[in-house]
């Protein structure tokens, strides 16, 4: 404040301890920044804890307007000076009241009492609150009002001919009606008012001391009379004490709901918070915390919080008694921020935790009475990043360690033998047939498989070898400080032994086997990337040699490697290039010797080299994931390519094309197969899908629909190389199979060989008697036809009649057929 200010304050608390009559002033008060403002000041003594105490309220005033100017006409504005609300003692009784722990409406009905007996003239006084919404008028106090009466005004609105309390609201003004009958403020309430004989209403609004308004106190009459500057002042000193009554209630309640809020807050934190007292005792925590430290509630306040056995650092010690972060924070006054500690609990479990922990200071600013600690548990958060790490360098399947852990041990392991002047040697394992097993059997069982070839692998090796999963079928052997290549030998052999043995998987025996390339540092590489390519390399050349056996890599593999790798790269631009054409290889009827259908066989003519065997590229699509996209291809060209075939040259036409174990597998295949005859304008009767017997060594109850869906649309069904696989001949009876393809080997040795001749027999009988007809691919001689022809069969496919042939010399053999 000014001096002259302070001097004012200081000669009006005076008066106010001396007279206890409530006060309102205004001053001028300097801010920090230097600059003044006016702030109007009420204050108001009472009795707390029986010793007289001031209560203060205090705001900023408007420089153009002032309290006193918006209320000159029931009040004298005495600006810079004190002005004494002239209540007496009965006004120093209602001050004490409001200031005692008593509820709101008891409070106002005493105020209106006391200013009915102080007014005189039959005055019957009122207090209407607003509603939330500053819409509407609701009960407050009325101790004399008529019930009736009462009832009928209070939801009364708020407006400026809404009788003299709701005027008086919306004006923000005093409104003094001394005639009701007269007065058109009274217009909706004037008939209910004369019925109970009140003839007179006086209404200020209740406003605080920043300007809200709160409500009106109302004053009625039995008779017309206006009110005295005297009255004026009296009831003016009422509202004052009717807001201040409200006002308070009103921050009790806030506080009430505040400290519920933050008490809620707290409660219901995940983070844990405690403040802990110097001696160690937990003065107070939260339910978190609780759970968190896992103590219960008798023993969460007033115990020492030896809660913990020990406290674990980051890097695995042991903080010392007296070390932990409270007694830090204690004998330094510094506050602990974001520290990670492990905190082993009384029943052995570790709670990892990230906590701060902050010093409470007394009012001198230099002791510490008491820390608040605040933390987060972080257990679940570490283990799942624990378990992120193991993911990241380890199989999810097998929990082998996976390409990025090999890449890491397989460098370290280099720079050891660097070091030591040791071997490194690398084996490179690709399962044998697994690929047939999974896209038959099914991903589970194909998964069961891998997870028991780990398990074997792991039972191959020494305890400082590393296994590791690369993916898919595909497994690495690290080995270290090896003897000679005779070490290598034995464990590559072990390998294959175990290999062979056969597998159980959901009830059904799988026979696989595995090709291992070898290679070693530094002969054959000095890094990790050139010693896993040259096993790989060794690796397809053992898978060439006839698959299950070993081989060490050569220079003479480095080669073979280019040439995959060359094949590989090309492959995979091959089908956006166009570089893939279809020949077609004739069908001929053993009866009429008319061709009556096709297969559709894939080339790849590559620019510069020629034509590309498909025994060369197809195992190779299979490996990378091409063979979905060129199998689609494949399929939609014979399909159009038939339809032209169909309209001009053999009306009857039946196109086979391969479908491979892994298009089986994709569920979009109907629904594919139904847009490729729909786009090309090909009936479903001309086309035929050739499969393998190996497929259907799979799952049947995952089988069946996909069959079931393709002969649904019409298209007919052939098993190809029939006689080669393991399949059971029951599937021909489970299975919708409407061709069988007798394979080459039996056709090769008839008529001279005694066995094929049977075989042949027999499967054409066979396949009659099940309502199949029989196609015999691999004639090569008329004696071959003439037998097929008597035994029964239907169709014949080989070189005898004609090799597979591009598209424009199929056309020539139809349109001699034709003719």
């Amino acid at each position: 404040m000014t001096p002259a200010c302070l001097a004012q304050a200081n000669s009006l608390f005076q008066g106010l301890l001396k007279d206890g009559a409530p006060v309102t002033a205004e001053l001028q008060c300097k801010c920090l920044d230097g600059s003044l403002v006016d702030v109007e000041i009420r204050a108001c003594s009472f009795m707390h804890n029986k010793k007289q105490a001031l209560q203060l309220t205090a705001r900023q005033i408007n420089t153009q307007f002032s309290r006193s100017a918006g209320r000159e006409t029931v009040q004298a504005a005495q600006k810079n000076t004190s002005r004494r609300l002239d209540l007496s003692q009965p006004g120093q009784d209602t001050l004490n009241t409001v200031a005692l722990d008593r509820p709101l409406p008891l409070i106002l009905e005493d105020i209106c009492k006391r200013m009915e007996k102080l007014l005189g003239h039959g005055a019957i006084c009122s207090v209407m609150l607003l509603d939330a919404e500053d819409e509407h008028l609701l009960p407050g106090a009325a101790p004399s009002l008529p019930t009736e009466y009462w009832e009928a005004i209070i939801n009364a609105p708020v407006g400026p001919e809404s009788g003299s309390c709701g005027a008086a609201i919306f004006h923000g003004r005093p409104v003094f009606v001394s005639d009701i009958e007269q007065d058109p403020l009274w217009r909706d309430y004037r008939d209910i008012a004369m019925q109970h004989g009140l003839r007179a209403c006086w209404s200020v609004p209740v406003v605080t001391a920043f300007q809200t308004v709160l409500g009106a106190f109302a004053i009625y009459y039995p008779a017309p009379r206006a009110p005295s500057d005297a009255e004026k002042q009296k009831i003016i000193s009422a509202v004052d004490l009717i807001a201040l009554a409200i006002d308070k209630k009103r921050m009790e309640q806030s506080l009430a709901e505040s400290e519920e809020r933050y008490r809620s807050v707290v409660t219901n934190l995940t983070e844990g918070i405690m403040v802990v007292a110097p001696g160690g005792q937990i003065l107070t925590c939260n339910p978190s915390a609780m759970r968190i430290l896992k103590i219960s509630n008798l023993h969460s306040t007033g115990r020492r919080h030896r809660y913990f056995k020990r406290i674990i650092n980051e890097d695995g010690s042991e903080r010392t008694l007296g070390d932990d972060p409270a007694s830090v924070v204690f004998r330094t006054r510094t506050p602990i921020m974001n520290l990670s500690i492990g905190m082993e609990l009384r029943d052995r479990s570790v709670a990892w935790l990230l906590v701060n922990v902050m010093p409470i200071m007394d009012s001198s600013k230099e002791t510490v009475n008491a820390v608040l600690i605040s933390f987060t548990d972080t257990t679940e958060v570490r283990e799942t990043q624990r378990q992120l790490h193991y993911m990241a360098s380890h199989d999810a399947l097998t929990g082998l360690p996976n390409r990025h852990q090999l890449n890491q041990r397989l460098s370290h392991a280099l720079t050891n033998a660097r070091n030591n002047n040791h071997r490194v040697a690398v084996l490179f394992l690709d399962l044998d047939r697994f690929k047939n097993v999974n896209d038959t059997a099914g991903h589970s069982a194909g998964d069961n498989l891998l997870k028991d070839v780990a398990s074997r692998l792991s039972s191959c090796i020494r305890t400082s070898d590393m296994l590791a999963r690369l993916g898919g079928d595909e497994f690495v052997i690290v080995a270290e400080a090896f003897d000679n290549a005779a070490h290598l030998k034995e464990m590559a052999e072990r390998v294959l032994a175990r290999i062979r043995e056969p597998f159980y998987v959901e009830g059904n025996e799988y026979y696989l086997g595995t090709s291992i390339g070898i290679s070693v540092f530094p002969h054959d590489g000095d890094d990790c990337a050139t010693l896993l390519r040259c096993a790989d390399s060794a690796m397809y050349y053992a898978k060439e040699s006839g698959r299950n056996n070993y081989q060490f890599f050569t220079t003479e593999l480095n080669v073979r490697a280019q040439h995959r790798y060359a094949l590989e790269k090309n492959l995979r631009r091959a089908l956006a290039d166009q570089e893939f054409l279809v020949y077609y290889q004739p069908k001929i009827c053993l009866k009429t010797s008319r061709i009556v259908g096709a297969e559709a066989l894939i080339r790849w003519q590559m620019p510069d080299i020629g034509i590309i065997a498909p025994n060369e590229f197809i195992p190779i699509s299979e490996e990378i994931g091409l063979i979905l996209p060129i199998g689609r291809w494949v399929l939609e060209q014979a399909c159009r390519q038939t339809r032209l075939w169909r309209e001009t040259l053999a009306p009857d036409l039946v196109v086979s094309v391969n479908i491979s174990p892994r298009q089986f597998q994709d569920p979009g295949l109907s629904k594919f197969i139904q847009q490729a005859l729909d786009e090309a304008g090909l009936p479903a009767q001309g086309l035929q899908l050739e499969i393998t017997e190996g497929l259907l060594m799979g799952e049947a109850d995952m089988l069946l629909p996909v069959f079931n869906a393709i002969k649904d649309l019409g298209v007919s069904i052939s098993l190809d190389d029939f006689g080669t696989g393991f399949s059971s001949l029951s599937y021909l009876q489970r299975f919708p199979i409407d061709n069988l393809k007798i394979d080459r080997s039996f056709i090769r040795d008839i008529p001279e060989n005694h066995d094929s001749v049977i075989l042949t027999n027999a499967i054409i009988a066979m396949a009659n008697a099940l309502g199949m007809s029989v196609t015999a691919e691999g004639v090569e001689k008329a004696d071959q036809m003439f037998f097929l022809a008597d035994s029964g069969c239907q169709q014949m496919q080989g070189y005898y009649f004609s090799r597979p042939v591009p598209v424009d010399e199929f056309e020539k053999l139809l349109a001699a057929n034709k003719a």
